[in-house]
């Protein structure tokens, strides 16, 4: 059985070597600007500060994790939130809008919100000069249900590699999320993984951002399409940054929050939309 102890001890040594990396590269353009080093003065204006904040925000967050993993459980345990979807839309919208890139909502092509994840307030992450950076620096997510409660609190650890961590209300982990390369056709692979087993993973060509969503006995439940705006709510959708959701089996999902949560891996976006 996967051990939590050890995950999140890598992720906090992972986070303290990157922390400390950006510190140094951080100070090493602040004592360029104090050698009065002319000619690389903007980029040492803009690249300090941006380098040391950031790492000593993983030096902090990962002392935080490395000793919290003393006190963590061994092993992930079951998650209970079934409650089964009767039937879906055939096509929904998940993303945020541009004024709000902290919040992610799925949507169907009526406008009405299933499920919505909110990222807890982190003043590091509101800096517009520290945009590039955010997605590197650990963060802290709430999901909530249709009905306005939350089902899931999730730890994104940060780094130049990431994973996820589900937790239920009560503090139990339930599951965990990473995004991983194929070394042979370099697709982008994301797994959302509970105990020993993947329970839904997703994998497609990062240009082209197009993802199958499995199940752990391969069944594809959901294409998801980046960037994509549905023709039939162009005008509703024209300025929300996110997936296209098609689904492809939409009939009593059995564990609709960890696959609505896993739709929420993706909302990254930075790139142009299209209609389809």
């Amino acid at each position: 059985m996967t051990n939590v102890q050890t995950l999140i001890r890598q992720d906090g040594r992972r986070q303290l070597i990157t922390g400390g990396a950006l510190l140094a590269g951080g100070l090493f353009f602040i004592l360029s600007i104090l050698t009065f080093q002319y000619q690389s003065f903007p980029l040492s204006l803009l690249y300090g500060p941006v380098l040391t904040i950031s790492g000593l925000a993983l030096l902090k967050t990962g002392y935080r994790d490395y000793e919290k993993a003393k006190q963590t459980d061994n092993g992930f345990t079951e998650d209970h939130l079934i409650e089964p979807v009767e039937k879906l839309p055939a096509r929904m919208y998940m993303g945020h809008s541009t004024k709000n890139m902290f919040q992610a909502t799925l949507y169907d092509m009526d406008g009405k919100a299933y499920t919505h994840i909110n990222e807890k307030p982190n003043l590091l992450h509101k800096l517009t000069f520290l945009a590039y950076y955010g997605s590197i620096l650990s963060a802290d997510y709430v999901m909530y249900n249709q009905h306005g409660d939350a089902v899931y609190h999730i730890e994104k650890k940060g780094g130049f590699s990431w994973r996820g961590y589900v937790q239920v209300p009560k503090g139990h982990y339930v599951a965990y999320t990473k995004d991983t390369k194929h070394k042979t056709t370099g697709r982008r692979i994301f797994s959302y993984i509970e105990k020993d087993y993947c329970r839904w993973s997703a994998e497609g060509d990062p240009y082209i951002g197009h993802y199958n969503v499995k199940d752990h006995e391969g069944n594809v439940w959901a294409v998801i399409k980046q960037n994509a705006i549905p023709v039939e709510a162009a005008e509703r959708f024209e300025e929300v940054n996110g997936y296209l959701v098609e689904w492809k089996r939409r009939e009593e999902i059995p564990t609709p929050y960890s696959l609505s949560y896993f739709f929420y891996n993706h909302d990254r976006i930075n790139e142009p939309v299209y209609p389809v």
